[in-house]
């Protein structure tokens, strides 16, 4: 019997707000299994550069089980040597604004670092019972130049 693992990434489809991941499809010749779990988009947004040039979108999902993630998805950005991200109650700032509001003036939720490579996949636990229509923005921080790189506008 040749058995195959198969990934399939997320596919997510904003216009229905629905989302589905399946992990570890076990595939033979007689049967097909998969694992499968649909989750509801709650945010969709693009990163747009602040201090740093940067790519990548932001999404917020609502998984089955009723928790709540922020993914950064096809992450480009300049290494950092303390990159956070953080939910804003604020704006994105702009480029020709200091970026420090996110710290001195709007509510923040730190949702954690980014580790190296500063590239790729990242997904952040959102913790239960936050109310998400209190944040405005989506932000990549840096806490040691006290700097936002980057920044996507929530709905």
């Amino acid at each position: 019997m040749n058995l195959k693992k198969i990934t399939i990434a997320l596919l997510a489809s904003t216009t229905l707000g629905v989302a589905v991941f399946a992990t570890n499809s076990v595939v033979s010749a007689q049967t097909v299994q998969t694992a499968a779990t649909v989750e509801t988009v709650l945010n969709f947004a693009k990163l747009e550069a602040i201090h740093a040039p940067t790519e990548g979108t932001v999404v917020i999902v609502q998984k089955t089980d009723g928790s709540t993630v922020l993914r950064i998805q096809n992450l480009k950005t300049e290494p950092g040597p303390d990159l956070h991200v953080y939910l804003s109650a604020g704006a994105v700032p702009t480029p020709a604004k200091d970026g420090a509001a996110v710290k001195t003036g709007a509510k923040y939720l730190d949702l954690g670092k980014i580790p190296a490579p500063f590239k790729g996949f990242y997904e952040y636990a959102i913790p239960a019972k936050t109310d998400l229509a209190q944040f405005k923005s989506a932000l990549i921080w840096c806490d040691l130049a006290s700097v936002t790189f980057a920044g996507a506008k929530l709905n």
